[in-house]
Order: C-alpha cells, then sequence, then structure tokens
C-alpha cells in the first residue's frame, strides 16, 4: 500500500490545520506560535495537506494510468521527509511547501514522460503549476489549480467507481464520453478561475462562473449519481464533485461561500472519500460499508454547510465557524479510527 504514509499525513495534518486555526476563532493570541494564523490556515490546506493526499493517490494511480512501472521508485519515499520539512517550517515561512511540491510535480513528469502518456500530461502540468504558486505563495491561484486537479480526477474516478458499483464492464457503458463537450467544461471552468483570479467580483466573473456552473453540473448528470444512493463510499465521490459548480454558482451572490464551498467541500470531502475508495480497494474490500466511514462523509458534508452559513451570518460568524472547525475534526477522528490502523501497520 504505497499511499500508507502519505493518507496518514494527510489524515493527522487535516486536524492540526484546522485544530491550530480554533484558537483564533476563540480570540486567543498565538503569534508567538504562528506568524500569520489566518493565512497560514489557508495555506496549510492548500500546500500541505491536500497535497499530501495527491502524493499517495498518484504514487498508487499513475502506474495503472501509464501502463508501466513507477519510475523514480526509490525517490518517492523522500517526499515523506520533504513534506515534514515543509510543515515544520510553514509557521514562518510562506513558500516552506513549495520543495515537496516541485518534487512531486517531477516525479509525476517523468512517469509521464518516461511513459509518452499525453492523457496524464495536464496533470503534471497543473501539480507544477502547484509548486509555482507554493513558491510565490499565491494561495487564490493554489485553490483553482487544485480545483483544476479535482476536475480532471474526479472526472475519472466518479464514473468508473459507479459503473462498478452498479457491475458495469466500464465507464463507457455508463454514459457516452464526448471529447468535445469535455473540452468545452474544461475551457468554460479554466476561463471562469482565470477571470475570478483576477477580478471577483466583475459582471464579466458572475457570468462566466455560471456557463462553467452549468457546464459542470451537466458533466456530473452524465455520471448518474442518483444511482449511487445506497453507497455512501460512491455518493460521497458524487457530492464533493457537485461543490465545484456550486461554488461557481455562488460566485455573485457570496464570494466567502464560494471558497469554502471548493475547499471544504470539493478538496476535503473529494480526499476524504478518494482516500477510503483507494484504502478499501487495497485491502480487499472496495464497496464495504462502514457506520465509522459514512459518519466521516457526513461530518465533513456537514461543515461545508456550516462553513457556508458563517460566511453570511454576520456577528454570529465565529460560532459557526467553531461548529464547522468541530465536524471537520471529527471527520478527520473517525477516518483515522476506521483506517489508522491498517496505514500505520499496513494490516487491520
Amino acid at each position: 500500500m504505497p499511499f500508507r504514509p502519505f493518507f496518514l499525513l494527510t489524515a493527522l495534518d487535516a486536524q492540526l490545520a484546522v485544530g491550530l486555526w480554533v484558537p483564533v476563532l476563540l480570540g486567543w493570541d498565538v503569534s508567538g506560535v504562528i506568524a500569520d494564523p489566518t493565512g497560514w490556515h489557508g495555506r496549510a490546506l492548500l500546500f500541505g495537506t491536500l497535497p499530501a493526499m495527491m502524493a499517495g493517490f498518484l504514487r498508487t494511480a499513475l502506474p495503472r494510468w501509464t501502463g508501466r512501472p513507477l519510475v523514480g521508485v526509490r525517490l518517492w519515499p523522500l517526499l515523506v521527509p520533504l513534506w515534514l520539512a515543509g510543515r515544520a517550517l510553514s509557521p514562518w515561512v510562506a513558500s516552506a511547501h513549495a520543495p515537496f511540491l516541485a518534487a512531486l510535480a517531477l516525479l509525476v513528469t517523468l512517469q509521464v514522460a518516461a511513459a509518452r502518456d499525453g492523457r496524464n500530461a495536464v496533470v503534471a502540468a497543473l501539480a507544477g503549476a502547484l509548486a509555482g504558486a507554493a513558491l510565490c505563495d499565491a494561495v487564490p491561484s493554489a485553490l483553482a489549480l487544485s480545483l483544476g486537479l479535482v476536475m480532471v480526477l474526479g472526472g475519472r474516478i466518479a464514473p468508473s467507481l459507479t459503473a462498478t458499483h452498479l457491475g458495469l464492464p466500464s465507464k463507457a457503458a455508463l454514459f457516452t464520453e464526448r471529447p468535445w463537450f469535455e473540452r468545452a467544461a474544461a475551457l468554460s471552468a479554466a476561463c471562469a478561475l482565470a477571470v475570478w483570479l483576477a477580478e471577483p467580483s466583475s459582471g464579466t466573473t458572475a457570468a462566466a462562473s455560471l456557463l462553467a456552473a452549468l457546464t459542470q453540473t451537466a458533466r456530473m448528470v452524465q455520471w448518474r449519481g442518483w444511482r449511487t444512493l445506497d453507497r455512501p463510499s460512491v455518493l460521497a465521490v458524487h457530492a464533493a464533485y457537485a461543490c465545484i459548480p456550486l461554488g461557481f454558482a455562488s460566485v455573485a451572490a457570496s464570494p466567502g461561500m464560494t471558497i469554502h464551498l471548493w475547499t471544504v467541500g470539493a478538496l476535503g470531502l473529494m480526499g476524504f472519500a478518494v482516500m477510503s475508495s483507494m484504502i478499501r480497494k487495497h485491502a480487499g474490500n472496495a464497496f464495504g460499508r462502514s457506520v465509522v466511514v459514512t459518519g466521516c462523509y457526513v461530518l465533513t458534508a456537514l461543515a461545508v454547510a456550516l462553513r457556508a452559513v458563517a460566511a453570511v451570518a454576520g456577528e454570529d460568524g465565529p460560532l459557526w465557524l467553531l461548529a464547522a472547525a468541530g465536524a471537520w475534526s471529527a471527520a478527520a477522528i473517525l477516518f483515522l479510527a476506521a483506517f489508522g490502523r491498517l496505514l500505520v501497520r499496513g494490516r487491520p
């Protein structure tokens, strides 16, 4: 299980990245521990927590996707100390995670280049751009790039898991993939994110975001997520992806809600869903049912809702933020309760 150290770090750091922010919400002075607590919170999730999950997922999936053995197999374990060093320095050095992300992007690029795999070149390009965003401490750009990765990878994972759950031979039996539509949906989302980065509050951004919301919703409908209502592990992937068009739709109405629909929902819930799915598959129990794991999904979804409410709650916002942080932390605890022993020992 090559993802083990990365997924373990992700689950532990999911609590740290939020837990160290809670004292700020309570009005405590933590400047002696973290120079910029609010800024660190966003960087911690986008440059630390989520990329750790990404490293574990790509380390495991790339050989199958590219059809060749892993390139640099002895170098991948070095990502772990690089990540730990970045996390240790991140409270004081904004770009501390750039070396880890650059090394990850290099390993992904080497794998894709060795296989001459044009299909996954976009994954390597987005990973490299994310490393650049970390180096420049460009948090909004990192969010846009992370969403790009979720749209690429989610577009493979969601229909494939759904087809497998329904007993179909492949996702081609679930829906007819139309390359022109995939390109149009990707282009509309990329344009919407670009204008959102340039002018978040403009009318052009609102119009582009609405178009992106429509195309991403149409893309999602093809995958027939409603047929997975009896399988929380698959439904959670669809629910996470749904936060992408929801975020685009909310751009004009509530920018604060947009950011957290994307971070907690599209990135956070997708992270827990993808990790649990990959762990179960390698443990020989791909579609097993677990009240604990389902609770993790429910609490993460609750954190999305609470964080969205906090964005429009006015003076009561901090209370909703605390509730959202509590739900997120509880979700991470349940994830560790379900998979912690396996991630540490390699067996249940």
